[in-house]
């Protein structure tokens, strides 16, 4: 059975590119990871620094394998500096 997860990220101030990029780097590279059915990045309409992630994986367990890719790792490393917020949706 599928899982969808969804997170909204809140930049910090003056990183809204630079979180943004991120995303981008991030959904490129775990779009070829084996069980991403679907990974998308909205940016508010309304505020320039918030982000929705959308995240479709076939299993719970590949969900928790790609947190260890080389991608979940590297977008970790500049989380501190970029994200002011995250909140994670219930899973779907």
């Amino acid at each position: 059975m599928s899982i969808i997860k969804q997170t909204i990220y809140l930049a910090r101030k003056t990183k809204e590119k630079d979180l943004e990029k991120k995303l981008y780097n991030l959904k490129s590279t775990l779009l070829d990871i084996k069980g991403c059915v679907y990974f998308e990045i909205y940016k508010s309409d309304d505020c320039d620094d918030e982000f929705l992630v959308y995240e479709e994986w076939d299993s719970e367990e590949f969900y928790t394998n790609s947190l260890s890719s080389e991608a979940y790792k590297t977008f970790q490393k500049s989380y501190d500096e970029l994200v002011l917020k995250k909140h994670n949706l219930p899973v779907l």
